[in-house]
């Protein structure tokens, strides 16, 4: 009996669609959203930037080689239904993450 080899599932959420699915498959998994008997992964996010909001099972989990792993995503410029909207306090600002000029 041969034995299946077994892999770790990477963190997809955050990623682009399209470098998900690279880094699924050259570890070995493969990509699948929606309904499985529905369009393809390739024609659900063509054209344009679509980026992983969830994966099913999630990072760290273990499956065997040639698995697949169920993504959600949206596309570039969509809102999230599932991010509460921020209401009161200050707006956001990138003044933490800016570096500060130096005088030369």
């Amino acid at each position: 009996m041969v034995e299946r080899q077994t892999l770790t599932v990477p963190d997809l959420v955050g990623q682009p669609v399209h470098i998900a699915q690279e880094m699924a498959a050259n570890i070995g998994f493969g990509l699948a959203a929606g309904d499985p008997d529905g369009p393809g992964l390739r024609s659900r996010t063509w054209p344009g930037l679509f980026w992983v909001t969830s994966q099913d099972p999630s990072a760290g989990s273990v499956l065997e080689w040639g698995s697949q792993i169920r993504i959600t995503f949206v596309q570039d410029g969509q809102a999230r239904s599932d991010v509460p909207e921020q209401t009161g306090g200050p707006p956001p600002s990138l003044e933490s993450h800016a570096e500060a000029e130096k005088d030369e």
